[in-house]
Order: C-alpha cells, then sequence, then structure tokens
C-alpha cells in the first residue's frame, strides 16, 4: 500500500494531480496529513479528499525544527506497518521527517520535486538541507526537469531517477482563471527566513518608491507590527493569505510578480507571467534561463524595468506537460 504525506500549502496543490491520477488509474493509496499548516487544509477541503491519516499535536508555537521532526519520526513508528511505499513532495522539514521515518522503517521512498538545487546548504535554509537528505534516502526520484536529474547524477544518484515535469503544471491546467486584460498591479510576497531583518526592510522602502498598484500578500510568520512600521505608500495594499483559488486568480492578472517564493517562480511560468527572485540563489535556475525570471537579491527598484521587456513567444514552459500522468505511469510499471 501506498501512502502519500503532505502537509503545507505547497504540498497539497502539487499532489493532487497525482492523488486524482492515482484514483483514475485505481493505484491503492492512503493519505497523511502532517497538520503543518491547519488553517490551509480548510482553504483546501473541496480541493484534495479528506486524510486518510492526521498526525495531531505536531505543531506548537515557538517550537525547534528539532523538536517537530521528533514528533514526526515518532508518530511515523505507529502506522509505519502498514505500508510498504511513502510519497513525499519538496523540500519541507516535514517531508524529510517523514523520509527519515520510512526509510527506518524499511519503506520505499518517492520524492517528487527531486534534484533541485542552490549549491548553499544556508540558502534557501533548511529546505536546500533538506532535499538533500531526501535524495539520500529516496529509491526513486521524479525531477521536474533535466537540471534536476543532471544535480542528482552529480551526487551519484543515477538509478530511478526520472524527468517527469513539475505537478504545478497540471494544476494550472485544471484551476487556473482566465486573464483579466486590465492587470495593472503588481503580486509581491517575500517572507523567507535569510531575507528578514535589513534586506526585508530595504526591500519595502524600495517597494514605497514604486508608483504602481502593489498587491503585497503578509505572512503568518511576520508579525502585523513590521508592516505597520514600514510600509508606508499609498500604492500598496496588504491582504491576508489567500485560498489557492484567489491566489491563481491574482498571478493571473497582475503586471509581474516580485517574491522570494520557490514555488511562485513555477507558477509565474505556468503563468505567463515575469518574476523578480529576491533571493541570492535559486534552485529554479530554467526560470532564469527562459527569461521569465530575473535574480536580483534585494535589489528591486534597479530592476523594475525587467517587466517592461517583451516574453519570447516562442518560450515553453521548461516544467514540462502532462506530470501526474508520466508519474501514474512509471508507478504503474514498478
Amino acid at each position: 500500500m501506498i501512502l502519500i504525506c503532505y502537509g503545507t500549502r505547497p504540498e497539497i496543490i502539487k499532489l493532487n494531480p497525482i492523488i486524482k491520477s492515482f484514483k483514475e488509474n485505481n493505484i491503492k493509496f492512503k493519505t497523511l496529513f502532517t497538520s503543518q499548516h491547519k488553517t490551509l487544509f480548510k482553504d483546501f477541503q473541496n480541493f484534495i479528499p479528506e486524510p486518510d491519516i492526521v498526525l495531531t499535536d505536531i505543531f506548537s508555537e515557538g517550537q525547534s525544527i528539532n523538536q517537530m521532526l521528533g514528533k514526526i519520526i515518532t508518530k511515523f513508528d505507529t502506522i509505519s506497518n502498514n505500508f510498504t511505499d511513502v510519497f513525499v513532495q519538496g523540500d519541507t522539514s516535514s517531508a524529510v521527517g517523514i523520509a527519515l521515518a520510512a526509510f527506518n522503517s524499511k519503506l520505499k521512498i518517492h520524492h517528487i520535486e527531486a534534484g533541485l538545487r542552490t549549491f548553499d546548504k544556508h540558502s534557501p535554509f533548511p529546505e536546500e538541507m533538506n532535499r538533500l537528505l531526501i535524495s539520500k534516502l529516496a529509491d526513486y526520484h521524479y525531477c521536474p526537469t533535466e537540471n534536476a536529474v543532471k544535480n542528482l547524477n552529480k551526487e551519484n544518484i543515477v538509478t530511478n531517477v526520472f524527468n517527469v515535469g513539475n505537478t504545478i503544471v497540471d494544476v494550472y491546467k485544471n484551476y487556473s482563471k482566465k486573464v483579466n486584460e486590465n492587470s495593472d498591479y503588481f503580486l509581491v510576497s517575500l517572507h523567507r527566513r535569510e531575507n528578514r531583518g535589513d534586506k526585508m526592510i530595504s526591500m519595502i522602502e524600495q517597494l514605497n518608491q514604486i508608483q504602481n498598484k502593489i498587491i503585497y500578500i503578509t505572512h503568518p510568520s511576520i508579525d502585523k507590527s513590521f508592516y505597520k512600521q514600514y510600509v508606508k505608500s499609498r500604492y500598496i495594499q496588504l491582504i491576508e493569505p489567500v485560498n489557492y483559488f484567489k491566489m491563481s486568480e491574482l498571478i493571473q492578472n497582475c503586471k509581474g510578480i516580485i517574491s522570494d517564493s520557490g514555488g511562485l517562480q513555477e507558477e509565474a511560468a505556468c503563468a505567463n507571467k515575469k518574476i523578480l527572485v529576491c533571493r541570492d540563489t535559486t534552485e529554479r535556475e530554467e526560470i532564469i534561463e527562459c527569461g521569465y525570471g530575473k535574480l536580483v537579491n534585494d535589489q528591486i527598484t534597479n530592476n523594475i524595468s525587467f517587466f517592461d521587456t517583451e516574453i519570447n513567444p516562442n518560450i515553453k514552459n521548461p516544467y514540462g506537460e502532462n506530470v501526474s500522468e508520466k508519474i501514474t505511469k512509471i508507478v504503474k510499471n514498478l
């Protein structure tokens, strides 16, 4: 029996087409929710089936990553005997916790979105080290791009490595809304740990200088008083985190994206939108190579003219197509 594990917004979104495809192809599986983003699950209750297993009391305010990992590994022991294979997605701390617990239980580990690398273990933190560890533990690696395959090969991971694309492509195909041609705003999301402090303050001060409507999605991990202190422009509209369908609409209708998010880099390509990547490294180099993205660290205003340049209409989405169908075929063959 297969166990598909998720706990965060990106995991729920990206695993949905795989769950749907497995059901359509009569592949037996169950789902496990680690409860990492408890409130977000309510936004997806009509998007993904109710989980078969929920790990409770995993997350508490102020706990360390190590404390959380310990709880996941301990609780996984109570269910591990019921499964032979485990699917984890991406690079969250809960994903590496599940992968380690599954390895210790001698289960086969399938890694969705394998092979992403910045080659800097502290950027992004802790995601870069999480995905390195999962790659060492995993038995099957489903890569989003050829670059990801090459990254694994350099680490001598060459068996059961598949270039399938990124499942966000399937999500956008099925759920994105029609573009409103009157898009006149920049969509902003800035929240990464490595950007907090002086970098974040500098970027917000630069946003204050841009005389164009900005929709800025706040992040739950950043205190509201921070935004109140530093956001001064009348052009900036602060909004609470939104559900996936509203987020898709905001992406589809925006003039461009300014973000340090990993997932938004992929969604930009799906929506044919440009993005300023506010990080010093990116594991999604394809977005830079194809022209949708520009890596700018914290230099926003110096690069805002990037949005005025045309996108090559002949560029194909670097993240493939029919991804969940490819993964399903591989699993059925296995």
